[in-house]
């Protein structure tokens, strides 16, 4: 299936973060995927290449093999307790829990796969707050720090409608399934 591009630049909100967390938290309960937004004002993701640099001594430039990945997330706003995944991070914060996780759906509203499906990323992140709820006399609580990415991405689909994800490896299996039948 070909993929129709849009000629414009992308908005961040064309990506939304469908959440759950994995860490349960006393008084924050998650049925399915919820969409991660109320109090987050930056969620800016960092590849974090790991390289290996030489040189050899027969080269008068040196050279910079990638070796792998070491993603994060950037997130910081406002302590928003009536959002169940900002107020789950909060807590998390305030209560100094540590490797606390949650899986992350990234979804590329701007890139259909078909009616209400959509080409998505799945990630594991590990929660690692640096404010976890202050700030000046008069302001806002702040929440910031980094979701630490814990193993590999996973391509897939996202059903926004019934919050399902499906793994580009389970879609192929179904149709390799569905040729034999």
């Amino acid at each position: 299936m070909a993929v129709t591009l849009p000629k414009r630049e992308l908005k961040t909100e064309e990506n939304l973060h469908y959440v759950k967390p994995l860490t349960e938290i006393t008084g924050v309960t998650f049925e399915s995927y919820v969409l991660a937004g109320d109090g987050l004002t930056d969620w800016t993701q960092s590849s974090n290449p790991n390289t290996e640099d030489g040189q050899y001594i027969h080269e008068k430039t040196q050279h910079s093999n990638m070796l792998g990945y070491a993603g994060s997330v950037s997130y910081s706003g406002i302590a928003y307790p009536s959002d169940p995944f900002n107020y789950w991070i909060y807590l998390i914060g305030k209560n100094e829990i540590v490797g606390a996780q949650f899986e992350e759906i990234e979804v590329e509203t701007w890139n259909s796969t078909e009616a209400g499906k959509y080409k998505a990323y799945k990630h594991i992140y590990e929660v690692q707050p640096d404010n976890p709820g202050s700030g000046e006399g008069g302001a806002k609580l702040a929440i910031e720090g980094t979701f630490a990415q814990q193993g590999s991405v996973v391509p897939g689909v996202f059903d926004i409608s019934t919050k399902t994800f499906t793994a580009d490896s389970e879609q192929q299996d179904e149709l390799k399934n569905l040729k034999k039948q």
